[in-house]
């Protein structure tokens, strides 16, 4: 089967708490539309952002299931239209990720994938951080629990 026709199979839907399985299309789409997020954050992504974002998406247990080629491909998709049209490339990635809104296993994985990449360079800027705040707004994740805001709802 070619490769294209096997991302656009249809699977069957995954246990609410089950963490990501290999192959769902919905996952990878998701997981590569938070990272594109947070790669945009501060509105481009330089070379070298972009080499760390791919080394990164490359040694990721959570992106390895899915064939780094596959998701290269989506990343580098989702930040042409990012660069296109910021608008359109956000709202094509808001609704990728909340898909998984309500499976609490991939959000809370894609949660730390997001954090993991924010981190790539350092640390969270204030751009970042904002972002995967909204990741979490997105999948009805409490960013409290990834250290994101303080338990008493300040921000941390």
């Amino acid at each position: 089967m070619p490769r294209s026709n096997r991302l656009l199979r249809r699977r069957a839907p995954i246990d609410r708490d089950e963490v990501w399985t290999p192959g769902d299309v919905v996952q990878m789409d998701a997981i590569v539309a938070g990272c594109a997020m947070v790669a945009q954050a501060d509105g481009w992504v330089t070379l070298n952002e972009r080499t760390r974002m791919i080394d990164r998406m490359r040694n990721s247990p959570a992106i390895a299931f899915f064939g780094a080629d596959d998701v290269i491909v989506l990343f580098e998709a989702l930040n042409l239209r990012f660069e296109r049209d910021l608008d359109d490339g956000e709202a094509t990635a808001e609704v990728a990720v909340a898909r998984l809104r309500g499976q609490s296993g991939p959000s809370r994985a894609l949660i730390e994938t997001a954090c993991a990449v924010a981190e790539a360079d350092g640390g969270f800027d204030a751009e970042e951080r904002a972002v995967i705040l909204r990741l979490c707004t997105l999948l009805n994740v409490d960013p409290a629990s990834f250290d994101l805001i303080s338990g008493d709802g300040g921000q941390g």
